[in-house]
């Protein structure tokens, strides 16, 4: 199954990600890919899988990567999460939080395209904006399920979500 996380800007489409991952990690899933939360100095990455880190993009102009909007992203964090997904491919979820602007260009986690095309992935969860919805529908074709974050459903759709994963007690 794929699912797409969608919603404004700041709404909790990350937040409402680490809470299934923490709630299918419990149950005995494995779990894999990237997460970005936000920092002071700019978006951080997480690999799901080993908990490591790196800085994605800065709020400053310190790396030669690509510009997209406040951001200036930092190559070393784009191949970090590439690694991360490369990882995270036979988990029971693979997380790729959030597929945007650079995707669009061809370029960041694009793969992620083409792994769910050939159906590489058990299970995924993208963050994708809501303003990049209709680009990325197509992209995807209509094996996704598409939920909305807002600001009064997000508590409770890291239980919905293990729901339609249909996520039980492993072992």
């Amino acid at each position: 199954m794929n699912i797409i996380i969608t919603g404004k800007v700041g709404i909790g489409k990350t937040t409402v990600c680490e809470k299934v991952v923490a709630i299918a990690k419990h149950l005995g899933y494995s779990c894999g890919g990237i997460l970005t939360p936000k920092s002071k100095e700019g978006i951080i990455i997480v690999d799901v899988q080993t908990g490591e880190t790196e800085l994605l993009a800065s709020l400053i102009n310190i790396y030669e990567g690509p510009h997209i909007g406040q951001y200036f992203f930092n190559p070393e964090g784009i191949n970090f999460g590439i690694k991360a997904i490369d990882r995270g491919i036979s988990s029971d979820i693979l997380f790729v939080d959030e597929v945007g602007y650079l995707e669009l260009k061809g370029k960041g986690f694009i793969k992620i395209r083409e792994l769910i095309r050939a159906e590489k992935v058990k299970n995924s969860i993208l963050v994708i904006r809501k303003q990049l919805l209709l680009a990325f529908s197509a992209w995807l074709g209509s094996k996704v399920s598409i939920i909305e974050t807002t600001i009064n459903n997000r508590n409770e759709l890291p239980q919905k979500i293990s729901t339609l994963l249909n996520l039980r007690k492993t072992g």
